[in-house]
Parts: structure tokens; C-alpha cells; sequence
């Protein structure tokens, strides 16, 4: 039955143990390691939850395995499990070979310690980053999602030049003003120096 039920559960990725709880593979991401050139491959740990599964596909399956008919086969998983769960609360523990090992915790609840599957399948691949000029690519620029190509554009732009022709009539409209203080104030210092002439000419 050990080899079974683990064929079963790698193969279905679930695997139900009446009146023990559910086990099944869960399996992560790759993850890409851009610093290293690398990418990590998925890695799959098993869990067990103490949830109760419908074990039915389980039974039709280990009938067709063995084959009985899926009363007997239900019978058989049941005393199984029911021998797992006995050993398991007994303290002494119960292995369910290929998968793991079942015990009980402080609080008297089953617990379960799974085997680290073999990564020998899973290792790491070498991943040189390229990025292309000419394809068109998402890129995160501060905290907004553009592309490639709108940014080359973006930076390509001419800014225009503003029109600053307010600024030279502001500093001719000085320069005249200026002039215009400048003549007005010689014309009346040559007015007042004439007259101080005509007045010390007099007898």
C-alpha cells in the first residue's frame, strides 16, 4: 500500500488518507537570480492538511491497481490509514514510506514531517540577460510601466525653445528710459549753466 498511495500522490499531485487528513505537492515558482545569471528551477515540498477529502477517485484508482472491486479497495485504504493514524497517536510514530513521517505534537494533534524530495531533477539553469534595442520591451522607470521605445522617444525629444522676446523689450524699454533720464538731465544742467552765465553778465 506504501508504494501506492505514494504513486498515486505523485501523480495527482493530492492524495487522500480517510480519517487522517490530505496530503499533496506544492510546487513554487522558478525564480530568476539576475545577479547570478541564473534561474532557479520550481522547487515541490509536501504538505499534509488534516482536512477531510472525498477519497473516492483514490479508491476507483487502487481498485484498477489491484484488482478488486472499489468496496474492498475502500476497506483496505481505510484499515491502512486507520493503522497510520493508530501508530501516530500512539507516540511511537507511523512512516508512510517515499513521503514521510506522522506524529503527534504537544497539543495532541497529528503533525507531519515530510522527506525533502530530490532536486538532482531541478537544478539550476544558465540565463545570460539580452535585451534587444529593436523589440519593443516593458521597463519600469521610477514607479511607472513603460517601454523601450517610448522612452528612446521620450528622451529624443527636442525641447522646444521657449520665446523670450519679452525679456530684450523689457531691457531695451530700460535702456531707453535710461537715455531718456540721461538727456533730460543734461538739457537741464546746460539750461541752468546758460542762465548762470547770462545772470553774471549782467552789469
Amino acid at each position: 500500500m506504501h508504494e501506492l498511495i505514494a504513486s498515486y500522490l505523485f501523480q495527482n499531485k493530492s492524495c487522500p488518507l480517510p480519517g487522517l487528513g490530505n496530503l499533496s505537492i506544492v510546487t513554487t515558482e522558478a525564480q530568476t537570480d539576475f545577479s547570478n545569471n541564473i534561474i532557479n528551477a520550481p522547487v515541490s515540498s509536501i504538505q499534509f492538511s488534516a482536512a477531510d477529502v472525498d477519497a473516492a477517485a483514490l479508491t476507483a484508482w487502487l481498485a484498477n491497481k489491484t484488482n478488486t472491486d472499489a468496496p474492498e479497495a475502500a476497506t483496505k485504504l481505510d484499515s491502512f490509514c486507520g493503522q497510520l493514524k493508530n501508530n501516530a497517536t500512539a507516540g511511537t510514530g507511523a512512516s508512510l514510506e517515499a513521503i514521510g513521517n506522522f506524529n503527534v505534537d504537544s497539543e495532541g494533534n497529528i503533525s507531519f514531517s515530510p522527506i525533502e524530495l530530490p532536486l538532482h531533477f531541478a537544478q539550476p539553469v544558465t540565463a545570460e540577460r539580452v535585451v534587444r534595442q529593436d523589440v519593443e520591451h516593458n521597463i519600469l522607470v521610477g514607479d511607472k510601466e513603460t517601454t523601450n521605445i517610448a522612452m528612446t522617444e521620450y528622451l529624443n525629444e527636442e525641447v522646444p525653445k521657449k520665446d523670450r522676446w519679452w525679456i530684450w523689450a523689457i531691457v531695451l524699454g530700460a535702456v531707453a528710459l535710461s537715455l531718456t533720464l540721461l538727456y533730460a538731465a543734461d538739457k537741464n544742467a546746460s539750461a541752468d549753466f546758460g542762465n548762470a552765465i547770462k545772470i553774471s553778465s549782467l552789469p
